[in-house]
């Protein structure tokens, strides 16, 4: 019989990205077939699957498909959940098949197929694009995307608790890193909430405020971007990740979660990112 992977979805569409690389990089290292068990959407209804967007093909594991992995004694250990965000290589040496329960925030994860990965989180289309004169311009400039993520994170208590809103100071920071590497850089700004975004940034600079019409547009426009600034926010790390500029530069915050959260984020980061004070 051949062996089965199946990741449980969880969160936002940049989560989903993380928990798929995944459990890609664990099938394809077996042999096996990868299925998601997206029913966790039932009840999460603050956001929706969004993985089938991408050209990538999707198998959805039916509740069957789960009870019977996650049941069956006679395949030992079969259900591998995550208990801390630290990268950790046991995930990688799982040999039978498995359910996958967790976030797996790291690259390391699936570097050894980074490329699939990428092409994995293409768009077969582009049909979402409302705005492409605005792409143009980003094409044709030293693009700089900015991102910041607000709405949840200034608005929702039990969510401030998790995540913080990265300061005004880590975008001067990080802006001054970009202008010391990046001649005549123009910088496009995206977030939930672009209004709120203008008190975040400084009065001196020309950003030009990007209202998109969905996240296909954000991503796609980011990663477009000949460089990054990301925000504390698995969707902004994508849109940097995905960015094939070989001569990027990606700022990032050195802090990935608030004061208290007791999450590990040594390995969220990757190493080439310049990571900045907040």
């Amino acid at each position: 019989m051949r062996k089965k992977i199946i990741v449980n979805l969880i969160g936002g569409v940049g989560n989903q990205m993380f928990q798929y690389a995944l459990g890609y990089a664990l099938a394809r290292k077996l042999g096996a077939v990868l299925y998601c068990d997206i029913s966790a959407y039932k009840e999460y209804k603050i956001r929706n699957f969004e993985l089938k967007k991408f050209k990538s093909e999707i198998k959805i594991a039916l509740e069957e498909d789960v009870l019977e992995l996650c049941k069956k004694r006679f395949w030992g250990r079969t259900k591998f959940s995550e208990k801390s965000l630290k990268f950790n290589s046991r995930f990688l040496k799982i040999k039978s098949s498995a359910y996958l329960k967790g976030y797996f925030q790291s690259e390391k994860y699936f570097l050894d197929v980074k490329d699939e990965i990428l092409d994995l989180f293409s768009f077969s289309d582009l049909n979402f694009i409302q705005n492409r004169d605005l792409l143009n311009e980003i094409k044709k400039t030293n693009s700089v995307s900015i991102n910041l993520r607000l709405c949840e994170y200034v608005n929702n208590p039990e969510v401030a608790k998790i995540h913080y809103v990265c300061t005004k100071k880590y975008y001067e920071n990080a802006l001054t890193e970009i202008k010391k590497r990046v001649e005549k850089p123009k910088f496009f700004v995206f977030s939930d909430d672009i209004e709120a975004s203008r008190e975040y940034l400084p009065d001196d600079i020309d950003f030009v405020y990007c209202d998109t019409a969905n996240w296909q547009e954000d991503l796609y426009f980011m990663q477009n971007c000949k460089h990054n600034i990301v925000a504390n926010s698995s969707f902004s790390w994508w849109a940097a990740y995905l960015n094939q500029n070989p001569q990027k530069i990606v700022v990032a915050p050195k802090k990935w979660f608030a004061d208290g959260s007791k999450k590990d984020y040594r390995d969220i980061v990757p190493k080439s990112w310049i990571k900045v004070k907040t």
